[in-house]
């Protein structure tokens, strides 16, 4: 038989003992969640590029500089040539130009350190989702608001699974912005709420109506439905 301090010692070296392995195991798992979610990852790059200056201020549309992507699987990263289209004559002379002068003088490449990376085992299609009239804030956030690019999303499978499931719970339509379509801009962003009214497919080929997601009055794109949820559609 133990006695009552030794029964309180043993009592109290139990719970910081459960305490401890609680927090070994919370400490792991954050760390796991981190390593394969990257939310906040923010490499450094080369030259200090500013989306909130260009697209934020300026209403640069991503695909201007994004070229291709309505055609191609991935996003390619704009040419030095990009840049210099509007800083032949805008502020050439700025230190942070220096790197993107030299570069176009010597017609070498900036190597630019990459914020997202999907695993090479699945497929991801840019062009298909954007000819979808799909805003690229619904993958990447609104990038016109970062100074400094970082991801603030788990582009993980069960985040990709559920907006095929319920992409009225994740998908912006595409937004003036983004340079995919010509129509008034909506606030799409915030206009994803289950309360608007129902819109109707146009040739009855989606599964299920989807709450509108644009203002009253502005001429809606294409209506989505579910996407793929097959094995063979990302992971070929």
């Amino acid at each position: 038989m133990l006695s009552a301090s030794q029964d309180k010692k043993l009592k109290r070296y139990t719970l910081f003992t459960i305490l401890w392995i609680m927090l070994l195991f919370l400490s792991i798992y954050l760390l796991y969640t981190n390593s394969t979610e990257n939310i906040g990852f923010s490499p450094h790059q080369p030259v200090a590029f500013s989306h909130k200056v260009h697209s934020g201020d300026y209403g640069i549309k991503c695909l201007f500089c994004h070229t291709e992507v309505e055609h191609l699987d991935f996003s390619p990263i704009p040419s030095t040539h990009t840049c210099i289209v509007c800083h032949v004559a805008l502020k050439n002379e700025s230190e942070l130009m220096k790197t993107v002068n030299k570069s176009y003088d010597d017609t070498i490449s900036i190597f630019w350190n990459r914020c997202y990376k999907l695993p090479d085992y699945t497929h991801f299609s840019h062009s298909r989702h954007i000819r979808a009239e799909i805003d690229c804030a619904s993958c990447h956030g609104e990038v016109e608001k970062m100074d400094t690019i970082f991801q603030g999303i788990a582009l993980t499978m069960l985040w990709c699974l559920d907006c095929h499931r319920t992409p009225e719970k994740k998908v912006i339509m595409a937004r003036d912005i983004s340079g995919i379509f010509v129509y008034p801009e909506g606030d799409t962003i915030n206009q994803r709420l289950p309360s608007k009214p129902k819109t109707k497919p146009f040739f009855g080929e989606y599964e299920y109506d989807i709450p509108s997601l644009l203002l009253n009055g502005i001429p809606s794109p294409k209506r989505f439905g579910s996407g793929s949820q097959t094995c063979s559609s990302c992971h070929f």
